[in-house]
Formats: structure tokens, C-alpha cells, sequence
């Protein structure tokens, strides 16, 4: 998946470059009324606006990825530290028992 995941980005990457190569007329930029840049490189503006737009969606999901962590830490913590498997083991039959799920043999219940 890592190698995928870095091809589409690699491929994306490329496909911005080569638009952006095609691009090079010099074009006006026009900030407001009376702050304006002539004869700006169209692939200035267009790789600074993809810049602008990663850096954008990459705050915009800092905080719920940071949220996400805090709370996977907190949950981790509050999580039973058991060393032995037997415990563990023995923790969830006592629970499929309890449930219903496991009939407990006794003696009466052999043939």
C-alpha cells in the first residue's frame, strides 16, 4: 500500500509539473486594487497555489488527527495491563461462562 500510495503521489506530482511546464506565460496578478504583479510566470502562480492548497488541507486535518491521538493515548492508558495469556484466557471464559455462552461441566455432566 506504501508503494501505491507513494506512485499516486509521485504520478500527481509529475502530472502538476508537466501542466504547469505548459504554462509559462507571463500573466497579471492582481492582489487588489492598487497592489498588482505584471508579468508573473503562470507556473509561479499555479505551484504556489497547489502549495498553498497542500499546506491548507494539511492544517485542516491537524487537529483531528491530533485529536484522534490524544484520545487513543488516554484509552491505551486506561487499558488492563495483564502479563500472563493464561489470565487473559481465563478472564474470557469466565466471561463466555458467566454469559451463558460455555456450559461449565461438572460431575453429573459426563457420560
Amino acid at each position: 500500500m506504501r508503494l501505491l500510495a507513494w506512485v499516486v503521489k509521485l504520478g500527481f506530482f509529475l502530472l502538476v509539473l508537466w501542466f504547469a511546464l505548459k504554462n509559462t506565460t507571463p500573466v497579471p496578478v492582481r492582489f487588489s486594487a492598487d497592489f498588482t504583479l505584471d508579468r508573473v510566470p503562470l507556473i509561479v502562480v499555479m505551484l504556489v497555489c497547489v502549495a498553498l492548497g497542500a499546506l491548507l488541507g494539511a492544517l485542516a486535518l491537524a487537529l483531528p488527527v491530533y485529536r484522534t491521538r490524544r484520545e487513543l493515548t488516554r484509552l491505551r492508558a486506561t487499558l488492563p495491563v495483564m502479563r500472563e495469556p493464561d489470565a487473559v484466557a481465563e478472564r474470557d471464559l469466565s466471561a463466555a461462562r458467566q454469559s451463558g455462552a460455555v456450559a461449565e461441566l461438572g460431575t453429573g455432566d459426563r457420560e
